[in-house]
């Protein structure tokens, strides 16, 4: 098997340790091109690959923590996350009405240049 890194085959020790096995029972070797002191051949190859796989998983739940934290400052400054609506409040209020007045969606929806999908869940 081969890969970049540790963190590109497994974030969790565990784990790290289950796909290495399972390499090893296949009749391969685990190769990583930027970190070459890892060989699957070596008594202490568990130990070192348990310990790298730890070292992932500590650096994802970082990233995960910061992450979550970075939107969090961003929610606080007023960011808006997802997508822009499609239609803006003036034009919602007018498929409001044409709907209300037997439009069909269709035609509703050519004339706004949106799917009927869109039009039936702001008139819905």
């Amino acid at each position: 098997m081969l890969a970049t890194v540790t963190d590109r085959i497994a974030r969790d020790p565990l784990d790290m340790l289950n796909i290495v096995a399972a390499v090893k029972a296949a009749g391969a070797g685990l190769r990583l091109l930027d970190e070459p002191f890892i060989d699957t051949t070596s008594e202490i190859s568990d130990l070192v690959l348990y310990i790298i796989g730890w070292a992932a998983r500590w650096q994802r739940l970082r990233i995960l923590e910061n992450t979550a934290h970075g939107r969090e400052m961003a929610r606080r400054r007023g960011v808006k996350f997802g997508r822009k609506p499609k239609l803006g409040p003036l034009e919602r209020a007018k498929v409001i009405k044409r709907r209300a007045r037997g439009e069909p969606c269709a035609q509703i929806a050519r004339a706004f240049g949106v799917s009927e999908s869109t039009v039936l869940r702001v008139s819905g």
